[in-house]
């Protein structure tokens, strides 16, 4: 029987989230198992919700807590990013965030703006932070459930298709997707093709703004150039904690740190539009 390309698309993890698949007709009911799979990441995962996996251990300073497989995944691979990138990679800035209200206070007690990789501890079902840190994971979890979303795909034998979560993207099986950057309103730019690959980007504002909330930010105080930076990866985790990282150095530590990583890295300035890989 035939595939045939099959869209999906809903609101999920902060953005809306589509799946095109090729199947046949009888395995559309897939698409439910894959954001079902998003869904429990999502509510695992959000530092908006007071009520999720992330939000009881934020809630829960040096005590253990016990947490689902995912949750717990995803701090290791964050803690260890961290580590790996000299800590430019920090998931304990959610206090800062807090201050700055670009995240949301449901906290009782009081905490602190940052903290260290050495602040959270990992055990096979637990993790505790032994400082008062409130971890985001907002941007490598919404990797995360990328790549587990394409999983779930393979599981169910489906050949190929993608994910893409608000431009964290995942490509597998024979399809090659034309992807392009926005560099203003009227402006669009081809960027490159994806096939079996994955792909982030990060739009860096110095500021948050009421159409980029986000920031990127350093504990040192340190300061990112404002523009567009993409990364390339085998895991769509990996490639959106990396934007970061890269965000933070200078053009002329970007190419070791990508060499290091086997990543690929494209980088645009707002002031010349020019695209460097």
């Amino acid at each position: 029987m035939t595939s045939k390309l099959v869209k999906r698309m809903k609101p999920l993890l902060g953005t809306f989230v589509e799946v095109g698949a090729y199947i046949n007709h009888q395995e559309e009911s897939v698409l439910n198992h894959i954001f079902n799979k998003i869904e429990t990441i999502h509510d695992q995962m959000s530092f908006h919700n007071p009520n999720s996996a992330l939000s009881t251990l934020n809630n829960s300073p040096n005590k253990w807590v016990n947490l689902p497989d995912e949750t717990l995944s995803v701090m290791r691979k964050a803690k260890q990013l961290s580590l790996d990138s000299n800590h430019l990679f920090n998931c304990t800035l959610g206090g800062y965030l807090v201050d700055k209200g670009v995240l949301p206070n449901h906290f009782a007690h009081s905490f602190q703006s940052s903290g260290k990789a050495s602040d959270i501890e990992i055990q096979t079902h637990q993790a505790r932070l032994t400082a008062p840190v409130l971890i985001s994971l907002d941007g490598i979890a919404k990797g995360y459930a990328v790549d587990q979303a394409i999983n779930v795909m393979k599981q169910h034998n489906i050949v190929a298709g993608w994910v893409n979560a608000g431009g964290d993207l995942k490509v597998f099986g024979d399809v090659t997707l034309p992807i392009s950057q926005r560099q203003n309103e009227t402006n669009i730019q081809p960027l490159t093709h994806l096939n079996n690959q994955a792909l982030a980007s990060s739009e860096i504002h110095l500021h948050s703004t009421p159409r980029f909330p986000g920031q990127i930010i350093d504990s040192t105080g340190r300061q990112p150039q404002p523009g567009v930076i993409s990364v390339i990866a085998e895991d769509a985790w990996l490639a959106d904690g990396l934007t970061k990282v890269l965000a933070l150095q200078p053009e002329s530590d970007r190419h070791a740190t990508a060499k290091r990583f086997n990543v690929t890295y494209l980088s645009s300035s707002p002031l010349t539009n020019r695209t460097a890989l």
